[in-house]
This record gives structure tokens, C-alpha cells and sequence, in this order.
């Protein structure tokens, strides 16, 4: 890419409607973004652009600053790659509609390296938590990069699982990656550690684009189009999460996915994709060939009693009523025994009475 062309990419990149389809079309008819910042009505209508866009970029364009939009760039220590720089993602590119302009803060990893993708629920059940640090943690530890989109749930709990796992995880957000701008303002602590631990948050919005609701289904075709693959742990059957899992599906990408219980709406968007041919997931190998290291101080029942409630007890909560039916043990032995159990770690009490095993059970 010619060098003094980059501002006029970031300037066009500023002007929404031309989007990445529109922005392909300006890249074949002219030579450099300069001469599309300043073509004529015509020029613009011949390489596929409609009258009504046309017009209003003719009205909007005397308001676009190149030199400032690259000022920003530096004032925010943020690259813009281009689809015409060698560094642009190469599975990125393969996409009908890859952005024109990726914004990144830190540094993307290697392509060397394997990427998923991990979506789900903003409001994970402790069962999704427990199958994040499962499936997530020996997987980024392998040297896996985890990719997601910082949202509240699933989405943060992988970005945090990669970096416990000393591993690299990158953030594809529906905003702009400056500071101000990352949504939700709650994890831009998160966002601090990722770029702490060489990880990378990246956009195709420009520095200071505020999020809104339209941008998040739009940005969830990059977060699968980094990745070779995509795992969804936890999500409605109406969700962004089945929005990543069906654009990785176009992109013929491998989709993952945690079955859960029947009884559990979170449970309704993977048990489908499972339906539909996802490649089901109940531990890290099922995606990529990890050394498990074994818990080998994993709890042992003291007695009869503890056996019987433990055995009773899963991943997915059960109610104390539930158990005290299971076991056929007295509710007192029962509340008695749960507490003796909680404190060994070796289940959870998920509260209003109902408990499930941990992971690490």
C-alpha cells in the first residue's frame, strides 16, 4: 500500500455507508483511496455506487479530515491495517465482506497459531463458567488464541480464562478501540490486561465510534472470521452468540458447542447447533489435542453419606429438595452434609438452595 494513501482510508473508513462491500468496489475501479476521496459523481456512480450514497458523500466529504483522522492514530498508539497491507489477517480476508480498515491496539498473534472463538450468554449459569475454565483454560494454555468480544458473560470469562492461562486472547468490539470508547465501560479493565499480556483489540469502527445496538451483529462476522473455528458455550436460541456461530458456518468454518441441560434456556442455542451438526464439546480435546493435567488432591467421599449426596450432585444446580429425594437421607444429614462437602471445594452453592459440583470434582 502506497504510505500517503493510508489517511484517506481512515477518512473513507469514517464515512459508514460505503461499508467493506462498497469500499471493494472503490478499490477495483480507482488506484489509490486519494483519488476516491476526491472522484466525481460520476466516477463513483461507475464503480458501483448508488446515486443516493454518492450524493451523500459529495456533502459529507468536506467535513472528513485525512491528516486529523491519522493524527488520531498516533495520539491513541492504534495501527490501521488496510485489506491491502500483507499484515491484513488472512482469514479475515476470505470473508465476502472483510472490513477495509482494521483498527488494532496491541498486537495481533501470530497466524502460526490455531484461533477459536468463544461466544455465549451474557448471563453464564455457573454451569457455563465452570465450562469456560474446563474447556478454555488447558486450550489457551496449549498456546491457543482465544477470541471474543468482551461483552459481559461468556465473553469476558474466556478473555479472562486465556490470560490465567498465560495464554493470548484478542477483543472484537462494536466500537472504537480507544479507551473512551470500549463498551462495556466495566471490562476496560479486562481490555487493559489483554493488551498487558500481548493480546490485541481490534475494530473496523475509527477511533472515538461510540457503540450502537446495529454494530454488534456486524462485528460478530470478525470475531468468527479470525478464527478457524468457533465454540459457543451457553445462548438463547435467539442470540448474537448463534449470530458468530452461523457466520462461521458461511465462512465453512468448524463450529463447536457445549451441550447442556434440556431444561436450561442457555442450554436451547448449542443443543441446537448440535441438532444441526456443531461438533459437540465436553472437554478441550474435542477441539484441538491438549495435555490434561489430571487433579490428582480431586475430592474423596469421607464416608457412605458424602458418597450418596455427592454422587447426587452434577455440574447443573439441583435443587436440596431434589437431592434429599436422590439419597433418601434425612434433610438434616443432608443440610449437614452439604455444608461438610462446600467447605471441602468440592461443590458450589449456587443459591435459593440449589448446588452442583465443581469442576475440579
Amino acid at each position: 500500500m502506497i504510505q500517503n494513501d493510508l489517511p484517506y482510508w481512515l477518512a473513507l473508513a469514517r464515512f459508514q455507508p460505503f461499508g467493506s462491500v462498497r469500499m471493494q468496489k472503490l478499490m477495483r475501479r480507482f488506484k489509490t483511496m486519494q483519488k476516491v476521496f476526491s472522484a466525481s459523481a460520476s466516477s463513483l456512480t461507475e464503480a458501483g455506487i448508488e446515486p443516493q450514497i454518492v450524493s451523500r458523500f459529495l456533502q459529507e466529504r468536506i467535513h472528513l479530515n485525512p491528516e486529523q483522522e491519522l493524527l488520531k492514530l498516533k495520539e491513541e498508539n492504534v495501527e490501521a491495517i488496510t485489506l491491502n497491507d500483507e499484515k491484513y489477517p488472512s482469514l479475515l480476508k476470505t470473508l465476502y465482506d472483510p472490513p477495509a480498515v482494521l483498527f488494532v491496539r496491541g498486537k495481533l498473534p501470530s497466524e502460526d497459531k490455531k484461533h477459536l472463538a468463544v461466544v455465549g450468554s451474557r448471563k453464564a449459569s455457573g454451569y457455563g463458567k465452570d465450562a469456560v475454565r474446563t474447556i478454555v483454560e488447558p486450550l489457551a494454555r496449549a498456546g491457543v488464541v482465544i477470541i471474543s468480544g468482551l461483552a459481559y458473560g461468556i465473553d469476558a470469562l474466556a478473555h479472562q480464562a486465556a490470560l490465567d492461562a498465560g495464554g493470548t486472547t484478542v477483543a472484537v468490539l462494536g466500537s472504537g478501540v480507544d479507551t473512551e470508547s470500549i463498551y462495556p465501560s466495566a471490562n476496560r479493565t479486562l481490555a487493559s490486561q489483554i493488551l498487558a499480556h500481548n493480546g490485541a483489540i481490534v475494530s473496523e469502527y475509527p477511533i472515538g465510534t461510540l457503540p450502537l445496538k446495529s454494530f454488534f451483529p456486524v462485528r460478530n462476522r470478525i470475531i468468527a472470521g479470525l478464527s478457524s473455528g468457533t465454540l459457543v458455550i451457553e445462548a438463547a436460541l435467539k442470540s448474537g452468540s448463534l449470530i458468530t456461530a452461523r457466520a462461521a458456518l458461511e465462512q465453512g468454518r468448524d463450529v463447536y458447542a457445549v451441550p447442556g441441560s434440556i431444561y436450561s434456556s442457555l442450554s436451547d442455542g448449542p443443543n441446537n447447533l448440535i441438532k444441526m451438526g456443531a461438533i459437540p464439546v465436553t472437554q478441550a480435546s474435542d477441539i484441538y489435542p491438549v495435555e490434561t493435567n489430571e487433579n490428582t488432591d480431586k475430592y474423596q467421599p469421607a464416608n457412605e453419606e458424602e458418597r450418596a449426596l455427592f454422587d447426587a450432585i452434577e455440574p447443573i444446580p439441583r435443587h436440596i429438595d431434589e437431592l434429599i429425594r436422590l439419597t433418601q437421607l434425612p434433610p438434616a444429614t443432608v443440610n449437614h452434609v452439604l455444608t461438610i462437602l462446600e467447605m471441602k471445594g468440592a461443590i458450589r452453592h449456587d443459591g435459593g438452595q440449589y448446588y452442583s459440583r465443581k469442576n475440579n470434582s
